[in-house]
């Protein structure tokens, strides 16, 4: 690993970057809601890591290649561990204000949208399903920390919020479905990781009517422009 550094958010939170990983650590447990290969689901977690992988990577068994990886970074198994074919340089990080916190959210995004995808098309009209075919390397990749105390509700919320922000980033850069024509929603291989530090006031909700979900959107936004930016070789936004 390379030296490590202090990301701007309310909770300590460390990174530690070099060209296999970027390994994410909190100096306390954080209540989580992941999508990751590893680490699914809710649960307390202190580290979260993401893992380039080559374009040509197989992914014949990911969850047992992430579980190595681990152990070769000293991370433990009990980690929200991701993947992605994007370099690992054009991650972007982004912190917003969320009340009197100065950087109550941070959003780290990597970004490449070679399998973009549109999930409104039907499925009988898209050849990469009808021929099983394996998608070709891109992967969305959305860590999100919250300096707030969120229900089990209000995490699945804030993943409605990362969502739609994640959707308006690719149709400001113009991002399309190159099988349909229409405009992409995502890849095949998003994931996503909400973490939060469970102090504070209980919220409820963290949609686009909450000060809570605004600040998540527009630091997705602005780190889904900044990665896909540095991704695609444009002059960086983040």
């Amino acid at each position: 690993m390379s030296a490590v550094e202090t990301l701007p958010f309310s909770q300590s939170l460390s990174l530690a970057r070099s060209e296999q990983c970027l390994a994410i650590t909190s100096a306390m447990p954080l209540r989580v809601l992941s999508s990751a290969l590893v680490g699914e689901g809710f649960g307390r977690v202190r580290h979260f890591a993401n893992f380039h992988v080559d374009k040509h990577y197989d992914g014949h068994s990911p969850n047992e290649d992430l579980t190595q990886w681990l152990l070769a970074q000293g991370l433990p198994l009990a980690s929200v561990a991701m993947m992605t074919a994007v370099h690992l340089n054009s991650a972007c990080v982004v912190s917003r204000p969320l009340g009197n916190l100065p950087n109550g959210v941070m959003a780290l995004v990597t970004a490449g949208v070679g399998n973009a995808v549109d999930i409104s098309v039907s499925i009988q009209d898209d050849p990469r399903l009808a021929l099983r075919a394996t998608p070709k390397v891109g992967t969305i990749n959305t860590f999100v920390f919250l300096d707030a105390q969120l229900t089990d509700g209000a995490l699945v919320n804030a993943c409605l919020s990362v969502t739609e922000a994640k959707v308006q980033a690719l149709r400001q850069v113009g991002v399309k479905d190159p099988y349909s024509g229409t405009p992409a929603t995502g890849t095949s291989t998003d994931s996503i990781s909400i973490a939060a530090t469970q102090r504070g006031d209980t919220t409820p909700y963290a949609g686009s009517g909450t000060p809570l979900g605004r600040a998540l959107g527009q630091a997705v936004y602005q780190a889904m422009l900044g990665s896909l930016s540095l991704s695609q070789k444009r002059a960086p936004t983040c």
